[in-house]
């Protein structure tokens, strides 16, 4: 009896989900993991690191709860105390159609503008929204579509392009990790590739195209590796990247 009353009195259960990501070439080549913390309906939280005790990306987005698009990005590194140092702004105007990227101080003019189509996914973000915030669509089994923004590192600073209409069709019921799956086939922006979702849930199991979203890569494949639960494993998975680093 005591035991129960104890359950009963504890504080609820920290359910936000932290997805653990690995991205790689097709081949398995040139591994960075990644972490989505779903912090909250709006608001989510991405770690990247390709090895302990370097530098780590830490950026953040703002979403819409109901669609599940992004309306602003915040670009930065993993400090030491765990905490984002931005350096980059993603916002929107005119409605969501033009994406304004400030580089250095979110107050500053845009560095660069780009005209996109309503829903859009920026590549190199790993679909991390898609994956803290499954799209309808799936559960119907739907066909559906989104632009592809993509911001790439140059010898002399950034290119950012829209590649066009990424589109995901044909969804099949499959068997994927050993679980029931819906398999979508893509077309379009990325190329012809193949991505896999978790039947239940919606979440972004398995993806796989010929079109790399970062300049060191030449293909993409990113693989769902487990999930946890709260923001203590979250911030475990931050400490841990420091760990024993020296100073």
């Amino acid at each position: 009896m005591l035991t129960v009353l104890l359950a009963l009195a504890s504080p609820a259960a920290d359910m936000r989900p932290v997805y653990h990501y690995r991205r790689t070439n097709g081949d398995g080549s040139e591994t960075e993991h990644i972490y989505v913390f779903a912090e909250a309906p709006g608001r989510i939280a991405v770690m990247k690191e390709k090895s302990r005790c370097t530098n780590a990306a830490y950026v953040t987005a703002a979403i819409d709860p109901a669609s599940g698009q992004a309306v602003a990005l915040t670009g930065g590194r993993l400090t030491r105390d765990l905490t984002q140092e931005p350096f980059a702004w993603l916002t929107t105007a005119e409605g969501g159609t033009k994406l304004q990227a400030r580089i250095g101080s979110h107050d500053a003019a845009p560095t660069y503008e780009l005209a996109v189509t309503v829903p859009w996914r920026v590549y190199d973000f790993d679909f991390a929204d898609m994956a803290a915030h499954p799209p309808k669509e799936i559960g119907a089994r739907a066909d559906f579509g989104f632009d592809l923004p993509l911001i790439l590192g140059t010898d002399d600073g950034f290119s950012f392009s829209n590649r066009g209409r990424m589109t995901l069709s044909g969804a099949t019921r499959t068997r994927h990790f050993g679980g029931r799956a819906i398999r979508y086939r893509a077309s379009g922006a990325a190329g012809n590739g193949t991505l896999w979702f978790d039947a239940r849930s919606g979440v972004l199991l398995e993806a796989r195209l010929p079109l790399a979203n970062h300049s060191e890569y030449r293909d993409f494949r990113l693989r769902l590796i487990r999930t946890h639960y709260g923001e203590a494993r979250w911030k475990a998975a931050l400490a841990e990247h420091w760990r024993g680093c020296a100073k």
